[in-house]
């Protein structure tokens, strides 16, 4: 429907991408990739605040993305947040099976126990991490 200087004009109504109430809203795959890219530049300039932010809209409906969910606990532990980090890492624990993530997701996880307040678990697992990481550092040849 045009008026009377030749402009477009919709009918009233709801536009067409706004979904109706009780609707879920959807992120497709390049919406995902650019909100975890803002987050992740939120994260590196020290914009923790934000970046977490971002980062919950995306893991409402990514639950199970692995490197959504470890910038997320990363996220978390910046914000003091360390209870709701372990409960992350929890997840990040049954989802990523991948050896080579078991050192980080170990240090992220003495983090978390110290922002959560459990000192001695921390302590422990950052020893525990420190012990594993120096048993797998490569040996210099002369």
């Amino acid at each position: 429907m045009s008026n009377s200087d030749g402009l477009q004009q919709l009918p009233p109504g709801r536009p067409p991408n706004v979904p109706k109430p009780g609707e879920a809203v959807l992120i497709s795959g390049p919406e995902r990739d650019l909100l975890c890219a803002l987050a992740y530049v939120h994260l590196a300039c020290g914009q923790s605040a934000q970046s977490l932010a971002l980062l919950r809209i995306v893991a409402h409906e990514h639950s199970r993305d692995i490197d959504l969910l470890r910038m997320l606990a990363y996220a978390l532990i910046s914000e003091r947040q360390g209870h709701e980090a372990l409960a992350v890492l929890d997840r990040l624990d049954t989802l990523d099976d991948q050896p080579s993530s078991r050192l980080p997701l170990m240090l992220l996880r003495s983090h978390a126990l110290r922002q959560a307040g459990r000192m001695a678990e921390a302590q422990s697992t950052f020893k525990r991490y420190v012990s594993l990481r120096a048993s797998r550092a490569p040996i210099k040849q002369q």
